[in-house]
């Protein structure tokens, strides 16, 4: 298959300051996940276990262009790669690029029509998972294939599977452990995978239409708020107009994509997947770095409609006693790196889940993607992220 034919040559990768840079963030930001997610669970795999953990907030990154988590997949892969091959260690930087093209290049493969039916941060996961593990290893294109085409063969992950109730935070563990299998088994790949009645194409509701190559780093960004991802920018919006304006609040009106409205209804999984007590609580705090109760004096005031507006936007209106005004917001925040503003957000955000242990993983991140990282910086990573 072309696709894995461009995925296995590592050659065709072009590594850039911004892109290292972005990496860098990245990797700190999954880094400080994983460690606010460290769990007692008996769980022998390493990736397996970052994978899980770096999910247990619901703040792993997010590539809003095709609605995956990469990071919570590749990262887990790669850290559990350095710690069996420490030797290795100059190759995470070129494995992470590798982690993250497959993802993305291979989920707008995919499509829309698989992501109806599929959890494509799992199916594309998987197959992050092994080209970043296969990169670490220094395999040859051919077992690259092969690792990919066995590990294709064998991804799964249904889309029922609810990130409201947490199932798709094992999602992420499976897909982590099939990739890292798919490149250290060195088994027979399976053959003639993708067309007929029982290829992949047919089975996964694959498009096939998108053959262009993404780099996956640059559309990767960082969920920074504590509210779920879909509702980052209503959030924000509603900060904005609540410093704006004074007076007796009277209604907030959201208008939000028609999943989110539906998603986010408050049927499953509390609060939390409840777009209106995230927006009561914005409007309470002013501060989108925090989140309080929602009170019900001003949850009664808050009606929503689903518009024509991408998944990761909100059009909010606020009224007062003292007059009204609107802010519509089309990306989610999380994606600009070099602003200062974001800074300061992302800094927060580590700040709430770690606290000053932030910035331990942030040099962490920086040895590791400018191989500086020695056996014993490795060995406190591991303490660091599992202990």
């Amino acid at each position: 298959m072309e696709l894995f034919d461009r995925l296995s040559n590592l050659q065709t990768i072009s590594q850039s300051e911004e892109l290292n840079i972005r990496l860098e963030i990245l990797l700190t930001d999954f880094l400080v996940c994983a460690r606010a997610g460290s769990s007692s669970a008996d769980i022998d795999s390493v990736g397996a276990r970052l994978a899980i953990n770096s999910n247990y907030h619901d703040a792993d990154d997010i590539d809003w262009s095709v609605m995956t988590h990469p990071g919570s997949i590749i990262w887990a892969a790669l850290i559990d790669s350095l710690i069996r091959l420490p030797e290795n260690s100059k190759n995470f930087r070129v494995s992470a690029y590798a982690g993250y093209r497959t993802s993305a290049t291979s989920a707008h493969f995919f499509g829309t029509s698989h992501r109806k039916n599929w959890h494509v941060t799992t199916t594309a996961g998987t197959l992050a998972a092994t080209s970043a593990a296969c990169a670490y290893r220094n395999l040859s294109a051919s077992m690259h294939i092969g690792a990919l085409e066995n590990a294709a063969a064998n991804m799964g992950g249904i889309a029922v599977a609810d990130r409201r109730t947490g199932a798709a935070v094992f999602n992420r563990s499976a897909a982590t452990t099939l990739g890292l299998l798919a490149a250290t088994s060195d088994q027979p790949s399976a053959q003639n995978i993708w067309e007929g009645e029982r290829g992949l194409k047919n089975l996964f509701s694959i498009a096939g239409e998108d053959s262009q190559t993404y780099d996956g780093i640059s559309t990767a960004g960082l969920r920074l708020f504590p509210y779920s991802g879909f509702i980052q920018s209503q959030n924000l919006a509603i900060t904005q107009l609540a410093k704006k304006l004074s007076g007796d609040l009277v209604s907030i009106e959201l208008g939000l994509h028609s999943v989110t409205v539906e998603l986010l209804n408050g049927s499953v999984g509390g609060s939390y997947w409840d777009f209106k007590h995230g927006a009561a609580s914005a409007w309470q705090i002013k501060d989108v770095t925090q989140c309080v109760e929602a009170k019900t004096e001003v949850l009664e005031k808050i009606s929503a409609k689903a518009i024509d507006i991408p998944i990761s936007g909100a059009e909010v209106t606020v009224t007062t006693s003292n007059g009204s005004d609107s802010v519509r917001i089309d990306v989610a925040p999380g994606n600009d790196f070099g602003s200062s503003q974001e800074k300061h957000w992302r800094e927060a955000k580590w700040q709430r889940l770690v606290g000053g242990d932030y910035l331990e993983a942030e040099n962490f991140a920086h040895l590791l993607l400018n191989n500086q990282a020695d056996k014993n910086a490795i060995k406190s990573l591991q303490e660091f992220l599992l202990s």
